[in-house]
């Protein structure tokens, strides 16, 4: 069976709009632990095609510090970081919180003066130190506490800017991932006041209709109002989310459209396949993803093929059904229209929910190494990175573009590519450094022991290493070759 291209109902803007300024793309770390294919790595990140790349997520330990997940994440900032060698242009950022994040310590953080003192000064040690451009702060959602939430960002932002002029160095980036809805918006962000002090503001326009909740088919990132939506539930688009952000004060410029990058399926519970047809709750679970109702670009590509593609007029997405299953996703087509929609409004850019969830090798969709993430890039920000030779270390990388996304295979390769290289590090002194996974808790005073507290300890026995001491365990880390790490800078540096 063919399957239908959307380009009915499609009106598509000029051509010669400006680009947007900014495309910035999660990586979730928990891809990493993904079975098999579904497995992403941050050596399989392509660094030329987000202008800003953000990793998902850290943590706040109980002295109320920014610190990583597990031991394995100091090895994934440095080769997180690392990317930037190949990219000088990409900005990279740590993200604290995300959806399963436990909210009370925001709470027990930003609520008191002096926790909120100890977090942002380990942020600001914690992202230099690891070589980060910024941090992303994803609290879900801070409702009563929304004016400590504003205290938390504006003493940040202070901290940050008096860091750079302390430091001469460029200021360190805050931003933060808000909310779509309107009654969260309300009870959660002083807006203004946000805009004054953030960068930029991802908008999570995704998410926004769901089998948890719903008792009949909805697509969960539509760009403007259905038909059938009546009451709170016609807010319940990308359109009105960005709309009221803007109205409440934020600035267009700073404004993030956010892009999901995977379906929302539904189990059927009728012969009705329409929109707004009755369900009985999430459809079946991504064969790597392994949540309920949740698809990953890539899985959506192999349950559909052969199936029809549907196109949601009014709202602008599509939609598919494979026998009880009706899922909601995005393809190249409706994510035109959204590029279109974010340039005619002149809004800031775009965000995407995670790299990770695009088809990253190419083997399920057959169209190419990160075919949406790649679509978006030529759509928004086509002169990232730079031509110029003297400001990028490395060639775009070749895309194709004639396929459509709705061509999927069932047939999947046994092995994994690894789609980047390290390439020689560029001559600036670094400051970052390549650990381990190995951990101690033995030794005494400089010698590694966390006595002393937290922080970093030369290792006596090889000038080359250091122990880093985080919630009381010692962790052996390693300079790259042919550095030593120095307590004076605190860092590792050229003999």
């Amino acid at each position: 069976m063919h399957k239908l291209l959307l380009t009915a109902g499609i009106c598509l803007i000029i051509a010669s709009l400006a680009s947007s300024s900014r495309l910035v793309c999660y990586y979730n770390s928990l891809a990493e632990d993904r079975a098999g294919d579904g497995k992403v790595t941050v050596s399989d990140i392509d660094p030329n095609q987000c202008t800003h790349l953000i990793y998902a997520f850290s943590d706040i330990n109980v002295l109320h510090q920014l610190a990583p997940n597990s031991a394995a994440d100091f090895q994934r900032y440095v080769d997180f970081n690392e990317l930037k060698s190949q990219n000088p242009e990409l900005k990279t950022l740590l993200a604290v919180g995300g959806p399963q994040f436990d909210t009370q310590k925001f709470i027990a953080m930003a609520t008191d003066g002096n926790n909120r003192e100890t977090f942002i000064e380990s942020a600001v040690k914690q992202l230099r130190d690891e070589g980060f451009d910024g941090l992303n702060i994803d609290w879900r959602y801070p409702g009563d506490e929304k004016k400590d939430f504003t205290k938390l960002c504006q003493e940040l932002k202070v901290a940050f800017d008096n860091e750079a002029t302390t430091s001469n160095r460029e200021p360190l980036m805050l931003t933060a991932s808000v909310s779509a809805k309107r009654v969260i918006i309300d009870e959660s962000y002083e807006v203004e006041k946000l805009s004054m002090t953030l960068d930029f503001i991802n908008v999570m326009t995704y998410d926004l209709r769901g089998p948890m909740e719903d008792t009949v088919t909805a697509h969960h990132s539509p760009l403007f109002k259905g038909s059938q939506d009546t009451g709170d539930k016609k807010f319940f688009n990308s359109n009105s989310a960005m709309q009221y952000w803007r109205d409440q004060g934020a600035s267009k410029d700073q404004l993030n459209l956010g892009l999901g990058l995977f379906g929302r399926a539904y189990d059927l519970s009728s012969d009705s396949t329409a929109v707004g047809a009755p369900v009985s709750g999430p459809g079946e679970e991504g064969c790597f993803t392994g949540e309920e109702g949740f698809w990953a670009a890539y899985e959506t590509c192999i349950y559909l093929e052969g199936v029809q593609t549907e196109l949601i007029v009014d709202q602008e997405v599509p939609y598919a059904v494979i026998d009880n299953q009706w899922v909601g996703f995005e393809n190249k087509e409706s994510l035109t229209v959204k590029a279109d929609y974010l340039r005619a409004n002149n809004f800031g850019g775009a965000f995407v929910w995670s790299l990770d969830l695009d088809d990253v090798s190419g083997k399920f969709c057959k169209d190419g190494n990160y075919p949406l993430i790649s679509h978006l890039h030529d759509l928004l920000v086509p002169d990232f990175p730079s031509s110029d030779p003297s400001k990028t270390t490395s060639a775009r990388t070749t895309k194709a573009t004639t396929k459509p996304t709705t061509t999927t295979t069932t047939t999947k390769a046994t092995t994994k590519p690894t789609t980047t290289t390290t390439t020689t590090k560029a001559t600036t002194k670094p400051t970052t450094t390549k650990p381990t996974t190995t951990t101690t808790t033995k030794g005494s005073g400089d010698g590694g022991s966390c006595a002393d507290g937290d922080g970093r300890y030369v290792n006596p026995a090889n000038p080359g290493s250091f122990f880093n001491c985080a919630n009381g365990i010692a962790f052996l880390q390693f300079c790259q070759r042919g550095l030593i790490y120095k307590k004076a800078c605190d860092c590792c540096d050229f003999p």
